[in-house]
């Protein structure tokens, strides 16, 4: 669960700031709240919404978590991020922190660093009253220097962390080289790192989870939660199934991806691969004996005399097939303890759909499960004090310098209708337009 991040010189955030998941003391919708069981315990919120207009940077919140993630995970992605460019000069050091909550452990993991390298790491086990080192990491030209904290191992697993750290890539996470390289004595970094890579789980709009079929094939309870969730959500689709292919030529992949997948198969597992361009979904399961079977997922539904029709995945509205990205989710919140981040919630979907699928979450929720589920919108029937805690929601303001700074609804206090006042501009997170006759379009066609 992410307790807060802290941005700096990244995207449109210039100078530090954070955004914040520690519950207040409020008690409305308790469900809510993870509340601190122990003195040294945090309270976090077990959702979050993000609102701004058009390029105020709500987006560039997870873009930000999406971003340290990778780099956590071992991959740096030079080219894939810019540093805040509406100052003189650009700064060339950015910084990324996030707390965060794990199977009963708290950590604070950030980073700083360039477009060529690394420039510091670190990672604390916290709590409300202390922070506890694990390591921290500065590079220079000459290489990486570490301080460590409390190694349980005996004399050879200190030095061998040592030599893992001396041997860390300038472009490469501590983190990720300790748990690939098998280092011992630092059980934090271990826990951090799982977080990472099983813990959290980021859903840009041009996500495609293809897992649905593949789940309920694999899980009766899985494929009967789908359809009584397709059936919530009033889809028309009674079932999502996989049909099988009759040749490799029916799928119109391109012949040099096939021959890849069937090189690289591995023996009693299954691949799956989606068109690119297309809601299409295929499944190669590779059997024991070498040979393969291919498959398709489709949608079902039923006529008016109660048959089963079959449609293309393609025929599927756009709304719809965004829910479908989502019901895996939903699925794995109500079953595991997990964290999801979804930028543009509403994208191609109903604002009641929204509305309704937020709420499915929230009902959910149980007091011995630590999930959490964070999104961006525009979806303004969610700002309702009924369905959410003021303390929940985050306006992303930008200043007078194009810089992103997140507010949260429980500074203003909130005693009116939330979502008219949003809407009458109250919180400064709708976009603002110049007075029509601005445009001036007759002057400028007698010019």
């Amino acid at each position: 669960m992410i307790l807060r991040a802290t941005f700096e010189n990244i995207y449109s955030f210039e100078k530090e700031t954070s955004i914040s998941f520690v519950a207040g003391k409020s008690s409305v919708h308790s469900s809510h709240v993870s509340r601190a069981l122990k003195r040294d315990d945090i309270s976090a919120l077990r959702f979050g919404v993000i609102y701004g207009a058009n390029a105020s940077g709500k987006s560039n919140v997870i873009k930000a978590l999406s971003l340290l993630q990778q780099i956590a995970l071992g991959r740096f992605p030079s080219g894939d991020f810019e540093a805040f460019k509406l100052t003189t000069p650009v700064k060339p050091i950015s910084k990324l922190e996030v707390e965060f909550k794990y199977r009963g452990r708290y950590f604070a993991y950030g980073i700083e660093f360039t477009h060529q390298v690394l420039k510091e790491e670190w990672l604390y086990e916290i709590n409300s009253r202390s922070d506890k080192l694990i390591f921290t990491r500065k590079t220079d030209s000459s290489g990486n220097l570490f301080d460590f904290g409390d190694i349980k191992e005996d004399g050879t697993a200190t030095q061998f962390v040592k030599f893992l750290g001396e041997g860390t890539p300038l472009k490469k996470s501590f983190l990720s080289e300790y748990v690939e390289r098998n280092g011992k004595g630092l059980s934090a970094i271990n826990a951090a790192h799982e977080w990472f890579a099983t813990g959290l789980h980021i859903i840009f709009p041009e996500t495609r989870f293809r897992g649905i079929s593949f789940g309920a094939e694999q899980d009766e309870s899985f494929h009967d939660a789908t359809r009584r969730l397709l059936n919530y959500f009033n889809t028309g689709i009674v079932d999502i199934r996989r049909f099988p292919v009759r040749s490799k030529e029916e799928t119109n992949l391109p012949e040099t991806l096939l021959d890849a997948i069937i090189a690289n198969s591995t023996p009693g597992r299954t691949s799956l691969v989606a068109t690119p361009g297309s809601n299409e979904c295929f499944f190669f399961d590779f059997k024991e004996d070498g040979t393969y079977q291919i498959f398709k997922q489709k949608a079902v539904h039923k006529n008016d005399t109660d048959e089963e029709v079959v449609f293309e995945m393609d025929e599927e509205s756009d709304g719809t097939i965004r829910l479908l990205d989502f019901i895996p989710m939903l699925i794995d919140l109500r079953k595991n303890e997990t964290d999801y981040l979804i930028d543009e919630l509403d994208r191609s979907m109903h604002p009641l759909l929204s509305q309704k699928l937020i709420e499915c979450y929230l009902h959910d929720l149980t007091p011995d499960k630590d999930t959490q589920l964070i999104i961006s919108t525009h979806e303004s029937n969610l700002l309702n004090l009924e369905i959410i805690r003021a303390d929940e929601v985050w306006f992303i303001e930008k200043d007078g310098n194009g810089a992103s700074r997140p507010v949260s609804l429980a500074e203003y206090k909130p005693r009116e209708n939330v979502r008219k006042g949003y809407l009458q501009g109250r919180y400064s997170a709708i976009p603002f337009f110049a007075p029509i006759e601005t445009l001036n379009w007759e002057e400028n066609e007698k010019a």
